[in-house]
């Protein structure tokens, strides 16, 4: 009786041992998963230009500073989606230090600004218990957007951000009648295509995120110019000829070294238009295939005719100024099922043409 006795005790004792090293295991994984990063999707697509991954160690050592590595990945797509990494205020930064649009010129400095921004959007989201996609729209609505979130869900829909950009964002700036414009992009197809007038882009985690997969595109392209010098991006700007606000439907590159030098196809595919257009000058479209065209516009010469054949690399003309245009450069747009996008994602970031 004795034995069994002494049995008992070290059996209850070792039960005992046994749930407060599981109970201690369940503690500790708890608060590791509350203060470890959200989880988001691994690894960049294909698209990232190279004009972004040039800062790949300089946001990962911001980040750093942070205690936020793990965000690497996420900040390059949002460089992507806010400037291609061209321009001084890459990450858009200036405006949360409360300045005008650009007024950043550094984008060594607009990384520290804009890294600073997106930790402390962060630290909201756990305080707030968001997600991180809401961080990510945040970073384009504002950070008020955090508490919408947070009163209706906690978790950041299209629906949420839509509603937010026409009844908070919009009106703040002087849209209150939810007037809107043309968005042809892949995200906004099934939607209408549109965005509100002053009022953010609702697409915009989403946007994002979509560069941290590898969702189905029109493929790769190469540089259509051999020096990648982007000197006005897709989006909203002031029109070079008659100033106004007017939405720019490509990309535009300048000759680093002067002159007119030669512009390439960027892939494969038949020539459907090659003609002058008041407003393109000389130009040339592309159809590749599967919905997707690229145009060339301004050039100084056609070096080819409607039914060509072209390969990637071969040339298409010589960079010029004719049509609407106030100097030497190149205007390049890539079409999907008839809707202009952003070209600036399709672009090959190993290199341009030299790399042909």
């Amino acid at each position: 009786m004795a034995q069994l006795a002494v049995y008992r005790v070290k059996a209850k004792f070792w039960r005992t041992i046994i749930w407060l090293v599981l109970g201690l295991l369940l503690f500790i994984s708890i608060v590791f998963s509350f203060f470890s990063l959200p989880s988001v999707p691994t690894g960049l697509s294909n698209r990232i230009p190279a004009t972004v991954w040039t800062y790949r160690e300089v946001v990962e050592a911001e980040l750093e500073a942070y205690e936020l590595e793990g965000y690497t990945d996420l900040i390059l797509a949002l460089i992507t989606v806010e400037s291609g990494g061209v321009g001084g205020d890459i990450m858009q930064a200036s405006e949360s230090q409360g300045l005008p649009p650009n007024t950043i010129a550094d984008p060594l400095y607009s990384i520290e600004v804009g890294v600073a921004y997106f930790s402390s959007l962060v630290n909201e989201m756990n305080e707030k218990d968001v997600d991180i996609q809401t961080v990510l729209q945040s970073y384009n609505f504002g950070a008020a957007y955090m508490d919408h979130v947070a009163e209706n869900g906690g978790k950041h829909t299209l629906p949420l951000a839509e509603a937010y950009s026409r009844t908070v964002v919009a009106p703040s700036l002087g849209n209150t009648k939810g007037e809107t414009y043309p968005y042809p992009h892949p995200l906004a197809k099934d939607r209408g295509e549109y965005l509100y007038k002053n009022g953010g882009n609702f697409y915009y985690a989403d946007l994002v995120f979509s560069f941290l997969t590898s969702a189905v595109d029109a493929g790769m392209v190469a540089y259509p110019v051999a020096d990648l010098v982007i000197t006005s991006a897709y989006g909203m700007r002031i029109d070079p000829v008659t100033g106004e606000i007017r939405h720019h439907n490509g990309i535009d590159f300048a000759p680093r070294n002067g002159g007119t030098p030669p512009i390439y196809a960027t892939k494969a595919g038949t020539i459907v238009e090659a003609r002058f257009d008041f407003s393109y000058g000389n130009y040339v479209k592309i159809d590749h295939g599967e919905g997707v065209q690229t145009l060339y516009a301004h050039l100084s010469r056609l070096d080819v005719s409607v039914g060509d054949r072209v390969e990637t690399g071969d040339i298409l003309g010589q960079m010029g100024t004719t049509g609407k245009s106030t100097g030497v450069h190149l205007h390049f747009e890539i079409w999907l099922d008839g809707n202009r996008v952003d070209p600036t994602p399709y672009l090959n970031q190993e290199g341009g043409v030299e790399s042909l």
